[in-house]
């Protein structure tokens, strides 16, 4: 096995081969993310289509259907955009301090949107960049701690 890459703890080097086991070609291209690296001026890249079904087998997942990993890479690449997103928005709203950003908030979304430019214009923050990506698939968050909690006070409405 090779080292994994500190960055996003995978390994250094990701294999573009196609597996004995699979029956259908799978594109091997990688798509350039929107999100900034921390280490360098460039920009993270998503896994191909190969390389995830590589990840998934090499995972244990080997029920995974060829056909459909096409489709998961979009949809993995989608909500990585979107959750990117949201975070350069936080930022914006939250990088000069908690009190700026509950001026901000305090309107509701819509407000924000509103004077979004003159509360908080982007040129005055400082783009964010992401240093490494560090998934922990077993630990719950916060929200599923207090959500598993309250399914046990209250089976019936959670």
């Amino acid at each position: 096995m090779s080292k994994l890459n500190p960055l996003n703890y995978m390994p250094a080097t990701l294999s573009q081969s196609r597996d004995s086991r699979q029956t259908i070609h799978l594109p091997t291209e990688r798509e350039t993310s929107s999100i900034p690296r921390g280490d360098t001026e460039a920009n993270w890249e998503y896994p191909s289509p190969q390389q995830m079904y590589n990840a998934m087998l090499r995972k244990g997942y080997d029920a995974t259907p060829e056909d459909a990993v096409e489709s998961m890479v979009a949809v993995h690449n989608f909500l990585n955009e979107g959750a990117w997103a949201e975070i350069v928005d936080w930022e914006r709203r939250f990088s000069r301090g908690l009190g700026f950003g509950w001026q901000a908030c305090r309107k509701g979304e819509e407000g924000w949107i509103e004077d979004a430019d003159r509360i908080a214009s982007p040129r005055d923050v400082a783009a964010p960049k992401l240093l490494r990506f560090q998934g922990r698939p077993k630990e719950m968050t916060p929200k599923a701690r207090i959500l598993d909690f309250m399914g046990r006070m209250y089976p019936a409405k959670f």
